[in-house]
């Protein structure tokens, strides 16, 4: 299974990028996304969360917030901005128990996944039935020059619907996936 690790080059200059804000609109959106599915004291399940940005946004709005990082750069910078809500492992091994999340959210990580398979899987195993999962990308139809840095609308329901009832909304220049637990 290939997928992409940041290295610590790479997590300091995407804690550059989150620190001018750049991204705000974007955790702004999946944060209303999870706030309209889960009540603040749910636990979500942030898949990728970087340098823990959304984790600190989830995390003031009252939510029991994890995130889980392959990468210890990434994992070093979300400990500073989130503290001790992060963890070690990956979307497709994961360190946690069933049912133990109310919501899920990845929110520009789906790409880097590598086969989506095993991740499908192992999110569909943390969420409690009738949890959510929010996935965020940007939409390659409408934005091709991101190049592999993002997903298609075909893409997400086909892998996220191996295992979730999804819906595809798309505010410019994103997809985002709404995908629920229903077994």
């Amino acid at each position: 299974m290939e997928i992409e690790i940041f290295s610590s080059r790479s997590a300091w200059f995407y804690n550059i990028l989150v620190s001018l804000k750049l991204f705000q609109w974007a955790y702004g959106l999946a944060y209303r996304r999870i706030s309209k599915l889960a009540p603040p004291g749910s636990r979500v399940l942030e898949i990728g969360p970087g340098v823990g940005e959304l984790l600190k946004i989830l995390d003031k709005g009252g939510y029991a917030a994890v995130g889980l990082d392959i990468s210890p750069p990434m994992l070093k910078y979300a400990q500073r901005r989130a503290p001790g809500v992060s963890v070690a492992g990956a979307s497709f091994k994961a360190p946690l128990r069933d049912g133990a999340f109310d919501a899920a959210v990845a929110l520009f990580t789906l790409h880097h996944w590598g086969d989506h398979e095993p991740s499908v899987h192992e999110i569909w195993r943390l969420l409690k039935p009738g949890g959510y999962f929010i996935a965020v990308e940007v939409d390659l139809h409408r934005m091709p020059l991101v190049g592999s840095h993002g997903c298609t609308e075909e893409c997400m329901k086909r892998v996220l619907g191996m295992k979730f009832a999804v819906t595809i909304e798309r505010p410019f220049p994103l997809l985002v996936a709404v995908a629920r637990k229903t077994q």
